[in-house]
């Protein structure tokens, strides 16, 4: 069994790992239970449906409404491969808990409580901090709990069938890093300095093209090296950077509106921009300095790494346990186009 108490995941993967939040939305709506899958004798039923994939259900109970009052659409194939996509996919899921059952696997209250108490304190929180967290982002303690379980089922199943073959050396994990060192750059950000003019919202198209053509000349003056940025940012910005000579500071890319951002990272060191309309007003942009993101030690990757690593080969795995599950089991879908 993996050393739950060890493994560190991020807050991110603990919100990627809850595929579905249990529950329909429409309270008022009444589903007439009827079998539309079989996955040898466990049968799959329109409400299961419902639950797994809410969507693809609404989807598939309005092809049906309008195919009951002959309205036929070009949409109802797609619709229909995607019911039965979706459909496969709950087979797998239970062909997946079959094989489980097969090999007895067994997860403990203990093992479980013992993993989501570390993954409480490796983000500083204790556990009912934590629970109170996912609450906020509308995961149930249940849901997160019932898919925590169902994860380590898998990889208790894929351990105990392939064995060695599921173990992640620590000569595997060093390669990876070294073969995508890329992926664990920090991000870049640049040092900018800001020249803004704002415009009314109620303003009219004489009073922007004034606007413009003033922000327009003192680029032109920047550029000509008549005056200083900082110093045409203390006379002339309307932003509250005009006090520090129109500097705002190194900023990352996902910090400004995405103008201001495509342009901004473009800029050579000492290069002004050209004139940025914004929903506020016109923008003028002086890059004054850059810096490449840092590289993550080693160390710092390493639970990255690991859960890459981890979920790769699972997939692999379990694309190889579901082959030869559905080679030996019976799977029916029901229903008819």
């Amino acid at each position: 069994m993996i050393n739950i108490v060890k493994k560190i995941i991020t807050l991110t993967s603990i919100i990627a790992v809850i595929l579905f939040s249990a529950g329909l939305r429409n309270a008022n709506a009444v589903i007439i239970d009827q079998v539309i899958a079989v996955v040898n004798k466990t049968p799959i039923t329109l409400y299961e449906f419902a639950k797994f994939n809410r969507q693809a259900f609404e989807d598939y109970e309005q092809m049906q409404n309008e195919a009951s009052r002959g309205i036929f659409t070009q949409s109802d194939s797609a619709t229909m491969s995607k019911t039965k996509d979706v459909l496969n996919l709950l087979a797998d899921n239970i062909l997946i808990k079959q094989e489980e059952e097969k090999a007895a696997i067994y997860i403990s209250p203990k093992q479980l409580n013992a993993y989501i108490k570390a993954v409480a304190l490796a983000n500083n929180f204790t556990v009912s901090q934590f629970f109170n967290f996912l609450a906020k982002k509308g995961i149930g303690k249940e849901a997160y709990i019932k898919q925590v379980k169902s994860h380590f089922s898998e990889v208790e199943l894929l351990r105990k069938v392939y064995g060695n073959k599921m173990v992640i050396t620590k000569r595997q994990l060093v390669d990876y890093y070294k073969k995508n060192i890329e992926e664990f750059r920090g991000e870049p950000k640049v040092d900018l300095k800001l020249i803004f003019l704002a415009v009314p919202s109620n303003a009219n198209k004489k009073l922007r093209e004034e606007i413009y053509k003033r922000i327009s000349k003192i680029r032109e003056t920047a550029i000509a090296g008549n005056k200083s940025f900082s110093a045409l940012a203390r006379k002339y910005s309307e932003d509250p950077s005009e006090k520090n000579g129109g500097r705002i500071g190194y900023i990352y890319k996902n910090k400004l509106f995405p103008n201001f951002s495509d342009t901004a990272f473009k800029l050579h060191v000492g290069e002004v921009s050209g004139v940025i309309r914004t929903k506020f007003g016109y923008a003028v942009l002086k890059s004054v300095g850059k810096k490449m993101g840092s590289f993550k030690t080693f160390k710092q990757a390493r639970p990255e790494i690991f859960s890459i690593l981890e979920k790769y080969k699972t997939n692999k795995y379990l694309e190889k346990i579901l082959k030869k599950a559905r080679k030996n089991s019976y799977v029916k879908i029901l229903i008819a186009a």
